[in-house]
């Protein structure tokens, strides 16, 4: 199975997360590509709009706790904090650039169940929809880690900071009408409409010269960027000094003990 699938039709290119037996979780190799795959969507001539989304029932869980648990079985509990730190986070945080950084609109179809990473990959596109099935929590407190995808910036300027402050500090879901009400989302759909939806939507901002949205979307994001450059630096930052606390680090290993339960 592909775990990234790429189409393009009518000059929308799709890219979609394909490990439906995994919750659609990434793994570094898997996150990069599916950030690249945008990437490259954006560049091409042929493309003026790109939508992410998943198959199945989730959106995209975040991390393969399943990777996680091989590289601490194989390196124990240094060789895990280190696979984090080095690997896992710069991965995802490449990704969020590239998804915050393309030409064209980008439209995330939250097709299920977005977590984490999973949740924070859709604020980096410029519009969100959802499935009415879908649900949102950013878990990374579970871990005790703050959000290394940007969703500390991300989800603040989309839904203000006291609900954000709530959804980060928790790790609570809420339901796609919720996050409707909120504004992270801008629609909701039933779920056998949403990939035709979303395609609909992306064609909706396509209609003026692609350079003119190209230098819409950097005006609109000059100071934004800067931000969350910035904000993405301190996450990694944090992350990496919060995974060498010992509570932090109990609670990391307490997680891969449970996933051979």
């Amino acid at each position: 199975m592909t775990d990234i699938v790429v189409s393009v039709a009518e000059e929308i290119g799709t890219v979609r997360l394909n490990r439906p037996d995994r919750g659609n979780s990434v793994t570094p190799d898997v996150v990069r590509r599916m950030g690249e795959a945008v990437a490259e969507l954006a560049e091409s001539d042929s493309v003026s709009a790109v939508v992410l989304t998943g198959t199945g029932k989730v959106f995209c869980a975040g991390a393969d706790v399943r990777e996680m648990y091989d590289v601490y079985n194989a390196d124990g509990p240094d060789g895990l904090m280190e696979y984090l730190a080095a690997t896992w986070m710069p991965a995802v945080q490449h990704t969020v650039r590239l998804l915050w950084g393309a030409a064209v609109p980008v439209v995330a179809a939250y097709n299920g169940a977005a977590t984490a990473g999973g949740l924070d990959f859709g604020l980096a596109c410029d519009v969100r929809l959802a499935s009415s099935r879908a649900r949102f929590a950013e878990s990374y407190v579970n871990l005790g880690m703050v959000p290394v995808a940007g969703g500390a910036y991300l989800l603040p300027s989309l839904i203000g900071p006291a609900a954000a402050l709530r959804m980060l500090a928790t790790g609570e879901f809420i339901t796609a009408d919720r996050a409707l009400a909120l504004g992270m989302v801008s629609e909701v759909c039933e779920p056998d409409a949403l990939s035709d939806r979303a395609i609909e939507v992306a064609r909706e901002m396509t209609k003026g010269p692609s350079a003119t949205y190209a230098s819409v979307k950097k005006i609109v994001r000059t100071r934004s960027t800067v931000e969350l450059d910035t904000a993405l630096r301190a996450s990694l930052a944090a992350n990496i000094s919060l995974i060498a606390r010992p509570d932090v680090r109990a609670g990391i290993l307490a997680v891969m003990e449970r996933y051979t339960a």
